[in-house]
């Protein structure tokens, strides 16, 4: 009876396990196929909420899953590059941009929005939709559509 029992206990737990997997698996999945294809704008570097004066100089970000490119605007400059996501992980990789001048204050605002890009580890949406660039749980950028 008490093999029974033990047994019993064993596959109860190898199965709930199983299920806790798969259900972070789909939900990684689903939370990245929402991420790509869509242009992002940027609301917010760390703690500082953007002010945009005009809709061109709205930074954004495009990330296609086929293959993992991405590129947007900068705030003075188009980029582009690659990214890596597997198992939860997103890196950028490769990073450049067309070389346009523009006054200090926005190219110190494209420098800064670049190098937090580069120390990102991972990403999430929020309830409300918004995209969520982290390196580990502290966010780096706040993006909405």
């Amino acid at each position: 009876m008490k093999r029974i029992l033990t047994l019993l206990m064993i596959a109860t737990c190898l199965t709930s396990c199983s299920v806790f997997k798969n259900k972070q698996q789909n939900m990684e999945q689903q939370e990245s196929q929402t991420v790509f294809g869509v242009e992002w704008k940027l609301k917010q570097i760390g703690n500082k909420v953007m002010k945009y004066d005009e809709e061109r100089e709205t930074i954004t970000l495009l990330m296609t899953s086929e293959p993992e490119n991405v590129s947007g605007f900068s705030a003075c400059n188009r980029y582009f590059g690659k990214f890596i996501y597997r198992k939860g992980v997103l890196t950028f990789k490769d990073i450049a941009s067309t070389a346009m001048m523009c006054p200090n204050q926005t190219m110190e605002l494209e420098r800064r929005y670049l190098t937090q890009l580069e120390k990102v580890n991972n990403f999430h949406i929020t309830e409300d939709g918004e995209l969520h660039l982290r390196k580990d749980e502290k966010v780096l950028l706040v993006f909405v559509q």
